[in-house]
């Protein structure tokens, strides 16, 4: 290198050396890489997008080119995060507004008149609170249903005690 220097010039080498340290080993393998990389984000799959983002590096040998996958993956995983931390909220929220309205029909029952409240009446409004555990995810539906359960059982208890007076 240094015998090439002399003869071509010191600007050359520079320019000559910058191309080797950047230059892709394969550029349509490169290209493909960075192209499967950013496929892969817009299908929403960034673990696969980082190992093409990762190959995309080894192949084309050039951080500028992949610098900018890595920003993209790192967004896309927060979009992803926050997406599912919101469904999450709005789940939880739903339940918990299905759970209100499984104690205000149960107010209902306790509101009514004393002569309406029996075991039929109660199954009737058994029924109508059930109905507010259906399409919650298992966990908040058992929670609803073991809230209804019990709310049931202590009303029920209350309405035999009543008739054996």
């Amino acid at each position: 290198m240094a015998h090439l220097a002399r003869s071509v010039g010191p600007a050359f080498v520079v320019a000559a050396a910058s191309i080797f340290a950047t230059a892709c080993v394969d550029k349509e393998k490169c290209d493909e890489a960075i192209r499967v990389t950013r496929e892969a984000l817009t299908k929403e799959q960034p673990d696969i997008a980082r190992q093409w983002r990762d190959r995309a590096w080894k192949i084309c040998n050039d951080s500028t080119l992949t610098s900018g996958l890595d920003k993209e993956i790192t967004d896309k995983e927060a979009e992803l995060a926050k997406r599912v931390a919101d469904n999450a909220k709005q789940v939880a929220d739903a339940a918990q507004q299905r759970l209100n309205q499984a104690t205000s029909l149960w107010k209902a029952f306790d509101h009514e008149d004393e002569k309406l409240r029996t075991a039929e009446r109660l199954d009737q409004f058994k029924t109508k609170a059930a109905q507010m555990a259906q399409g919650l995810p298992p966990e908040y539906a058992k929670q609803v249903l073991d809230y209804n359960e019990s709310q049931y059982a202590r009303r029920l208890t209350a309405i035999e005690a009543a008739a054996k007076k």
